[in-house]
C-alpha cells in the first residue's frame, strides 16, 4: 500500500462515517438550543478525556518527533495557553445556550457517552502508538474539507438557528482551522514512518473503529437532544 492510498484510506474512513451521523442531517435545520446544550454538556467530557488519550499515545511512542508534535500541538497548544484553553471556550459557547458553568464542568456522561471515551482510552493506552495515532487523528480529520468540514458547518448551523454571534460559536470556528493543521500533521506522520502494510493496515482498523465510536457518541446526544426537545427523530 503506497502513501497516497493509505492517506485516501484514512480519509475515505472518516467521510463515509461523518456522512452517516444523524447529527449532521438534524442539525443542518433542525437544531434546537436543547439539543445544542446536550451536546456542549457531553463535549465537556469529551474534551477532558482527549488529553489523556494523547497521554497515552505519547507514552506509547519511542519517536521523538512523533511526541514533540503531540505534546505541541494537541496538549499545549489546546489546553495551555492562558484564555484560549478549548475547555473554556467550550464553556463560553455553552453559557450563550443557557448553560451554567456548573452545568458543563459537572455533566454526567451519557452511556453513550461513556462507552465511546472507553474505546479510545483502550484504543490509545492498549495498543501501538500508530493505532492509538490513527485513533485520534480521524476525529480530527472530520474538520478538514474532504472529511465532511464539520466544524465549519456547525459554526454557520448553530450561527443561523440559535441567533448566535460569530464570538458565541468561536469553539466551532476554532477547531475549523486547527484541527486541520492537527489531523494534516498527524497523518503526515503515519505516512512518514508506517513504512509496512501491516501497520498501515492497523492504523487503518484503528481509524475506523475511532469513527465507530464517534457515531455511538453523536447518537448519544442526538437522541437525548430530541427526548429534551420533544421533538421526533429525522426520517
Amino acid at each position: 500500500m503506497s502513501q497516497s492510498e493509505f492517506a485516501a484510506a484514512i480519509d475515505k474512513i472518516v467521510s463515509d462515517n461523518n456522512n452517516r451521523l444523524k447529527w449532521v442531517s438534524f442539525s443542518k435545520d433542525h437544531l434546537t438550543r436543547e439539543a445544542a446544550q446536550v451536546l456542549i454538556e457531553q463535549w465537556s467530557n469529551f474534551t477532558r478525556h482527549s488529553r489523556q488519550c494523547w497521554a497515552h499515545v505519547v507514552g506509547n511512542c519511542p519517536i521523538i518527533e512523533v511526541r514533540k508534535f503531540i505534546v505541541t500541538e494537541n496538549l499545549y497548544e489546546e489546553e495551555a495557553q492562558e484564555g484560549h484553553s478549548h475547555f473554556e471556550i467550550l464553556v463560553r459557547m455553552g453559557m450563550a445556550v443557557g448553560l451554567t458553568r456548573h452545568d458543563i464542568e459537572f455533566a454526567n456522561p451519557l452511556p453513550t457517552t461513556v462507552v465511546a471515551m472507553n474505546a479510545w482510552e483502550a484504543m490509545t493506552k492498549n495498543r501501538s502508538w500508530y493505532e492509538g495515532l490513527a485513533a485520534k487523528s480521524v476525529l480530527e480529520r472530520t474538520n478538514n474539507p474532504n472529511c465532511g468540514n464539520f466544524s465549519h458547518h456547525q459554526a454557520d448551523y448553530w450561527t443561523r438557528q440559535l441567533n448566535l454571534s460569530k464570538a458565541d460559536t468561536e469553539f466551532w470556528w476554532m477547531h475549523d482551522s486547527v484541527d486541520q493543521i492537527h489531523g494534516d500533521g498527524s497523518l503526515k506522520l503515519l505516512e512518514k514512518y508506517l513504512t509496512r502494510d501491516d501497520q498501515k493496515e492497523a492504523a487503518l482498523r484503528a481509524g475506523g473503529e475511532s469513527m465507530m465510536a464517534w457515531a455511538v457518541y453523536f447518537d448519544g446526544f442526538y437522541y437525548e437532544g430530541l427526548r429534551r426537545s420533544g421533538t421526533s427523530p429525522l426520517k
